[in-house]
């Protein structure tokens, strides 16, 4: 039983307090050791569970950034750390100080890489949750997902109607006077939404929907999918916006795939319109989602992009070390442009990751994409394919699409459905029973 309600039960703690990446250090913190049992438990479990070859790639690829998170703790003589790119700014402060060069690691905010490396402990234990346990304990996540964003869309809209100062937000931190819900952003309201779609359209499509309630499901799939693109109207986040198309597309065809055609064909409509309106994120995006009224400040997206970039140049190709961005930032600021307002993320994930990771997170990012896609066109055209890994497919590219321009995946919320998703996409050997010669029964993994 407690294997049953594990994975769904984990999940609905994950949205419910992992809404922030900075704000809710308490609700993080609870999380975090929560996460820690989980983890062991699963970890435990490999120990009978077979993996596959695509989920011993993906757990690789994690243990790869997460070794190289830890090794940018380790204290180095200043013989070997003044050797790493960008560590000037050190030596320069340190010598109008007057003090000797001390042991310092290579991350420049070594606070900042231990509270990252515990941010991923949510996302790693759903995810191990889900590659050691049987394929049937994750398809309550169709239902939880949805559910929880049902829930935060309703929050959101209650926000919205009691003004700025409800106390309905949950963070300090937050887009007061938007419906962000369960999220401290708005814009990672709106990837929420996008990420239920699919998983409804799952439920919508399940194969024992036949008949009257095979259409009683559907209804079900067309008003919540209403729902949810409602939220996303309401979240006033662009990129959101571009992203719903294309997710709900894909979603029908999870839902009704016979309706529109062979699966390959279905496929390649699907990557084209997604290409498409990922060229038009890129294109005109930073024009639109930038406040005309901050457009020459910090806070518009191609200021940030450049000052990261910036930085990202400074420090290739050690990085400055995973959760260093915010200082790292300040430091190539332009001063005319700085104002009372910070910077907690540069809104392009992938930026800030190569620019904290070096070399190690742009091969992470490129492994990690390649993997993506091969299991993506693995799911998206077999013959038989489970539905709820196609969902995850779908929810995944939402998140890594938005990525682009923003840091869902920052959150414990949204990283534990990315997480679960590139679990569910891993395939997983199947169980079976069989009859021993002698009479008996023994378990064989295929």
């Amino acid at each position: 039983m407690i294997g049953q309600l594990l994975i769904p039960g984990f999940m609905a703690l994950c949205i419910l307090l992992g809404g922030s990446s900075s704000g809710g250090q308490l609700a993080n913190a609870t999380l975090q050791l929560i996460a820690t049992l989980v983890l062991g438990y699963s970890v435990a479990c490999f120990a009978t569970t077979p993996l596959s070859r695509s989920a011993k790639l993906l757990v690789a690829i994690v243990l790869c950034w997460s070794f190289w998170a830890c090794l940018q703790l380790i204290p180095l003589p200043s013989s070997l750390w003044t050797l790493a790119p960008g560590r000037d700014v050190l030596v320069q402060r340190l010598a109008v100080e007057g003090s000797p060069l001390p042991w310092l690691p290579l991350s420049l905010n070594p606070s900042g890489t231990i509270s990252h490396l515990a941010s991923l402990l949510p996302p790693l234990a759903i995810g191990a949750a889900i590659l050691s346990r049987p394929t049937a304990d994750s398809n309550a996540l169709r239902w939880f997902i949805p559910l929880l964003a049902v829930v935060s869309l309703l929050l959101g809209v209650a926000q919205l109607i009691s003004g700025n100062t409800s106390p309905l937000y949950f963070y300090a931190t937050s887009n007061q006077g938007l419906p962000v819900g369960l999220m401290a952003n708005a814009n990672h309201q709106a990837t929420l939404m996008l990420c239920a779609i699919p998983f409804v359209a799952s439920l919508a499509g399940s194969e024992k929907a036949v008949g009257s309630k095979g259409q009683g499901r559907e209804l079900l799939f067309v008003a919540m999918a209403a729902m949810f693109l409602m939220g996303i109207a309401i979240s006033q986040s662009y990129a959101a916006y571009v992203l719903a198309l294309p997710v709900t597309i894909a979603s029908w065809a999870i839902a009704r795939p016979r309706s529109l055609g062979p699966a390959r064909y279905i496929g390649t409509g699907i990557a084209v319109v997604t290409i498409a309106a990922l060229a038009a994120a890129i294109i005109i995006g930073p024009t639109i989602v930038a406040d005309p009224s901050m457009s020459q400040s910090q806070l518009s997206r191609p200021a940030m992009y450049k000052v990261a970039a910036n930085a990202l140049v400074h420090f290739w190709p050690v990085g400055s070390g995973p959760g260093s961005f915010v200082p790292v930032f300040k430091l190539f600021e332009e001063p005319g442009m700085v104002t009372n307002v910070f910077v907690n993320h540069s809104h392009s994930d992938y930026i800030e990751f190569v620019l904290e990771g070096g070399i190690v997170g742009a091969l992470v990012i490129v492994c990690l994409g390649l993997w993506w896609l091969r299991r993506a066109a693995t799911i998206w055209f077999a013959r038989s394919p489970s539905r709820i890994d196609r969902a995850a497919v779908v929810a995944t590219a939402a998140i890594l699409a938005h990525s682009m321009v923003d840091y869902p995946a920052r959150t414990s919320a949204i990283a534990a459905i990315l997480a679960a998703g590139l679990a569910l996409m891993a395939s997983r050997p199947e169980v079976k029973v069989e009859e021993a010669s002698a009479g008996g029964r023994h378990l064989k993994a295929e």
